[in-house]
Protein backbone atom coordinates (compact mmCIF):
# COMPACT_ATOMS: atom_id res chain seq x y z
CA UNK A 1 0.00 0.00 0.00
CA UNK A 2 1.15 3.57 -0.61
CA UNK A 3 -0.56 6.94 -0.33
CA UNK A 4 -1.31 8.28 -3.96
CA UNK A 5 1.26 10.96 -5.46
CA UNK A 6 -1.56 13.26 -6.55
CA UNK A 7 -4.99 14.00 -4.96
CA UNK A 8 -6.98 16.91 -3.02
CA UNK A 9 -7.19 17.18 0.72
CA UNK A 10 -10.32 15.30 1.49
CA UNK A 11 -11.77 14.79 4.81
CA UNK A 12 -13.82 11.94 5.94
CA UNK A 13 -16.52 11.65 8.85
CA UNK A 14 -15.43 8.63 11.16
CA UNK A 15 -15.82 8.53 14.85
CA UNK A 16 -13.09 6.20 15.83
CA UNK A 17 -13.66 4.84 20.03
CA UNK A 18 -10.86 3.98 21.65
CA UNK A 19 -10.73 1.50 24.65
CA UNK A 20 -8.23 0.43 26.62
CA UNK A 21 -8.79 -2.45 29.06
CA UNK A 22 -11.89 -4.83 29.14
CA UNK A 23 -11.93 -6.44 32.51
CA UNK A 24 -13.60 -6.82 35.78
CA UNK A 25 -11.44 -4.15 37.53
CA UNK A 26 -11.38 -5.81 40.90
CA UNK A 27 -9.90 -9.39 39.76
CA UNK A 28 -7.45 -7.54 37.90
CA UNK A 29 -3.27 -8.75 38.77
CA UNK A 30 -1.84 -5.31 38.06
CA UNK A 31 -4.30 -2.43 38.69
CA UNK A 32 -4.73 -0.22 35.55
CA UNK A 33 -5.77 3.46 36.16
CA UNK A 34 -9.41 3.12 36.59
CA UNK A 35 -10.94 5.02 34.03
CA UNK A 36 -9.10 2.67 31.59
CA UNK A 37 -10.85 -0.37 32.35
CA UNK A 38 -14.39 -1.22 31.32
CA UNK A 39 -16.54 -3.93 32.47
CA UNK A 40 -17.63 -6.82 29.88
CA UNK A 41 -21.19 -6.23 30.21
CA UNK A 42 -20.62 -2.35 29.64
CA UNK A 43 -18.84 -2.95 26.80
CA UNK A 44 -20.85 -5.51 25.72
CA UNK A 45 -24.01 -3.37 26.03
CA UNK A 46 -22.36 -0.52 24.10
CA UNK A 47 -21.57 -2.37 21.18
CA UNK A 48 -24.87 -4.04 21.22
CA UNK A 49 -26.57 -0.66 21.30
CA UNK A 50 -24.27 0.81 18.51
CA UNK A 51 -25.10 -2.43 16.34
CA UNK A 52 -29.02 -1.78 16.84
CA UNK A 53 -28.50 1.68 16.61
CA UNK A 54 -27.51 0.71 12.96
CA UNK A 55 -23.67 1.86 13.17
CA UNK A 56 -21.21 -0.13 11.22
CA UNK A 57 -17.60 -0.86 11.69
CA UNK A 58 -15.18 -0.53 9.36
CA UNK A 59 -11.52 -1.34 9.18
CA UNK A 60 -8.39 0.66 8.36
CA UNK A 61 -8.40 -0.19 4.73
CA UNK A 62 -11.86 1.22 4.36
CA UNK A 63 -10.45 4.36 6.15
CA UNK A 64 -8.16 4.96 3.61
CA UNK A 65 -9.58 4.18 1.00
CA UNK A 66 -12.42 6.37 1.50
CA UNK A 67 -9.63 9.28 2.23
CA UNK A 68 -7.53 8.94 -0.69
CA UNK A 69 -9.68 6.76 -3.26
CA UNK A 70 -12.95 8.44 -2.41
CA UNK A 71 -14.46 4.80 -1.83
CA UNK A 72 -17.94 4.74 -0.45
CA UNK A 73 -18.28 3.74 3.48
CA UNK A 74 -21.62 2.36 5.22
CA UNK A 75 -24.34 5.64 5.85
CA UNK A 76 -23.22 5.26 10.03
CA UNK A 77 -19.47 4.13 10.11
CA UNK A 78 -17.39 3.92 12.87
CA UNK A 79 -14.11 2.18 14.10
CA UNK A 80 -13.70 0.52 17.65
CA UNK A 81 -9.90 0.82 18.37
CA UNK A 82 -8.24 -0.65 21.54
CA UNK A 83 -4.68 -0.18 22.63
CA UNK A 84 -1.97 -1.84 24.12
CA UNK A 85 -2.95 -5.67 23.50
CA UNK A 86 -3.88 -6.76 26.48
CA UNK A 87 -5.24 -10.40 26.66
CA UNK A 88 -8.51 -9.11 26.79
CA UNK A 89 -8.58 -8.86 23.52
CA UNK A 90 -9.16 -12.31 22.64
CA UNK A 91 -11.20 -13.24 25.86
CA UNK A 92 -13.54 -10.19 26.52
CA UNK A 93 -13.56 -8.14 23.11
CA UNK A 94 -13.02 -10.50 20.35
CA UNK A 95 -15.88 -12.88 21.17
CA UNK A 96 -18.64 -9.98 21.54
CA UNK A 97 -17.13 -8.35 18.18
CA UNK A 98 -17.97 -11.84 16.40
CA UNK A 99 -21.29 -12.19 18.08
CA UNK A 100 -22.34 -8.91 16.25
CA UNK A 101 -20.20 -9.16 12.86
CA UNK A 102 -18.53 -6.17 13.89
CA UNK A 103 -14.62 -5.56 13.88
CA UNK A 104 -12.33 -3.48 15.26
CA UNK A 105 -8.35 -2.39 15.46
CA UNK A 106 -5.81 -3.50 17.98
CA UNK A 107 -2.74 -1.36 18.70
CA UNK A 108 -0.54 -3.81 20.21
CA UNK A 109 2.89 -2.97 22.12
CA UNK A 110 4.92 -5.37 20.65
CA UNK A 111 7.56 -5.68 23.43
CA UNK A 112 4.99 -7.59 25.64
CA UNK A 113 3.78 -10.37 23.86
CA UNK A 114 5.78 -12.71 26.76
CA UNK A 115 4.43 -11.04 29.61
CA UNK A 116 0.96 -12.12 31.55
CA UNK A 117 -1.52 -10.67 30.79
CA UNK A 118 -0.92 -9.12 27.23
CA UNK A 119 -1.55 -10.76 23.63
CA UNK A 120 1.31 -13.97 22.62
CA UNK A 121 2.07 -13.78 19.11
CA UNK A 122 -0.51 -16.74 18.41
CA UNK A 123 -3.23 -14.45 20.10
CA UNK A 124 -2.25 -11.24 17.81
CA UNK A 125 -2.60 -13.66 14.70
CA UNK A 126 -5.92 -15.22 15.88
CA UNK A 127 -7.42 -11.34 16.20
CA UNK A 128 -6.31 -11.23 12.45
CA UNK A 129 -7.74 -14.60 11.34
CA UNK A 130 -10.84 -12.98 12.50
CA UNK A 131 -10.85 -10.20 10.18
CA UNK A 132 -9.83 -7.70 12.78
CA UNK A 133 -6.99 -5.13 12.11
CA UNK A 134 -3.69 -5.39 14.24
CA UNK A 135 -1.58 -2.19 14.45
CA UNK A 136 1.36 -0.72 16.24
CA UNK A 137 2.07 1.09 19.73
CA UNK A 138 5.37 0.82 19.62
CA UNK A 139 7.61 -1.77 21.64
CA UNK A 140 7.13 -0.55 25.32
CA UNK A 141 4.59 2.46 24.92
CA UNK A 142 7.62 4.84 25.62
CA UNK A 143 6.70 8.80 25.46
CA UNK A 144 8.24 8.93 21.71
CA UNK A 145 8.92 12.90 21.92
CA UNK A 146 11.02 12.82 24.56
CA UNK A 147 13.41 10.09 23.41
CA UNK A 148 16.94 10.20 21.26
CA UNK A 149 16.05 10.00 17.17
CA UNK A 150 18.20 6.72 17.60
CA UNK A 151 15.53 5.14 20.72
CA UNK A 152 12.69 6.62 18.66
CA UNK A 153 13.42 4.73 15.58
CA UNK A 154 14.08 1.71 17.66
CA UNK A 155 10.39 1.95 19.23
CA UNK A 156 8.61 2.93 15.96
CA UNK A 157 10.89 1.20 13.53
CA UNK A 158 11.34 -1.84 15.49
CA UNK A 159 7.50 -2.38 16.35
CA UNK A 160 6.37 -2.48 12.67
CA UNK A 161 8.76 -5.09 12.44
CA UNK A 162 7.74 -7.02 14.98
CA UNK A 163 4.01 -7.25 13.42
CA UNK A 164 5.70 -7.94 10.24
CA UNK A 165 7.61 -11.21 11.50
CA UNK A 166 4.47 -12.20 13.98
CA UNK A 167 1.72 -11.65 10.83
CA UNK A 168 3.82 -12.26 7.82
CA UNK A 169 2.96 -8.99 6.05
CA UNK A 170 3.39 -5.45 7.23
CA UNK A 171 1.32 -2.96 9.23
CA UNK A 172 0.51 0.00 7.94
CA UNK A 173 -1.24 1.80 11.66
CA UNK A 174 -0.11 3.35 14.71
CA UNK A 175 -1.21 4.80 17.23
CA UNK A 176 0.77 6.88 19.89
CA UNK A 177 1.72 6.09 23.08
CA UNK A 178 0.18 8.66 25.70
CA UNK A 179 -1.27 10.33 23.00
CA UNK A 180 2.31 12.15 22.16
CA UNK A 181 3.82 13.31 19.18
CA UNK A 182 5.48 16.13 17.50
CA UNK A 183 6.63 16.81 14.34
CA UNK A 184 9.81 14.59 14.46
CA UNK A 185 7.28 11.87 15.73
CA UNK A 186 5.19 12.03 12.91
CA UNK A 187 7.80 12.22 10.57
CA UNK A 188 9.57 8.68 11.85
CA UNK A 189 6.17 7.17 11.84
CA UNK A 190 5.71 7.85 8.13
CA UNK A 191 9.17 7.24 7.66
CA UNK A 192 8.63 3.88 9.07
CA UNK A 193 5.58 3.21 6.20
CA UNK A 194 2.63 3.54 8.51
CA UNK A 195 0.04 5.38 6.50
CA UNK A 196 -2.45 6.25 9.14
CA UNK A 197 -1.69 7.11 12.76
CA UNK A 198 -4.35 8.08 15.52
CA UNK A 199 -3.88 10.28 18.62
CA UNK A 200 -5.70 11.18 21.52
CA UNK A 201 -6.82 13.94 20.16
CA UNK A 202 -10.89 14.48 20.54
CA UNK A 203 -12.53 14.64 16.92
CA UNK A 204 -14.08 12.20 14.83
CA UNK A 205 -12.61 13.26 11.56
CA UNK A 206 -9.61 11.77 9.39
CA UNK A 207 -8.03 14.12 6.66
CA UNK A 208 -5.81 13.12 3.96
CA UNK A 209 -3.97 16.76 5.20
CA UNK A 210 -2.59 15.11 8.17
CA UNK A 211 -3.33 11.26 7.71
CA UNK A 212 -0.98 10.45 10.98
CA UNK A 213 -2.38 13.15 13.30
CA UNK A 214 -6.32 11.14 13.26
CA UNK A 215 -8.87 12.30 16.16
CA UNK A 216 -10.35 9.73 18.44
CA UNK A 217 -12.77 9.34 21.03
CA UNK A 218 -11.59 8.39 24.30
CA UNK A 219 -14.32 5.88 26.06
CA UNK A 220 -14.10 5.69 30.03
CA UNK A 221 -14.92 3.34 32.81
CA UNK A 222 -18.31 5.77 33.62
CA UNK A 223 -19.51 5.95 30.04
CA UNK A 224 -23.08 3.95 29.50
CA UNK A 225 -24.39 2.47 25.94
CA UNK A 226 -26.64 6.05 25.86
CA UNK A 227 -23.22 7.83 26.40
CA UNK A 228 -21.21 6.20 23.17
CA UNK A 229 -24.49 6.80 20.82
CA UNK A 230 -24.29 10.12 22.28
CA UNK A 231 -20.31 10.07 21.66
CA UNK A 232 -20.40 9.23 17.99
CA UNK A 233 -23.51 11.00 16.87
CA UNK A 234 -21.45 14.28 17.58
CA UNK A 235 -23.17 15.41 20.88
CA UNK A 236 -19.97 15.94 22.58
CA UNK A 237 -16.24 14.71 22.08
CA UNK A 238 -16.29 13.01 25.90
CA UNK A 239 -13.72 13.91 28.54
CA UNK A 240 -10.22 12.43 27.32
CA UNK A 241 -7.91 10.81 29.40
CA UNK A 242 -4.31 12.59 31.04
CA UNK A 243 -1.59 12.71 28.65
CA UNK A 244 0.12 10.33 31.44
CA UNK A 245 -2.42 7.55 31.95
CA UNK A 246 -3.86 6.65 28.20
CA UNK A 247 -2.98 5.92 24.59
Amino acid sequence: MSVPQRFATHAVRVPILTYHRVHAYATELKKSTPDLTVEPGTFQAEMEALHRAGYRTVTQRQLFDAMYGGAALPPKPVIVSVDDGYVDDVTEILPVLRRLGMTATFYVITGRTHEQGFLSSDQIRQLEAAGMDVGAHTRTHADLPVLPAARRRSEIDGSASDLRQILGHPVYWFAYPYGAFDPAVVAAVRRAGFLLAVTTKAGTTASTSAPLEIPRIHVGRSATAATVLGLVAGSGSGPQPSAGSAG
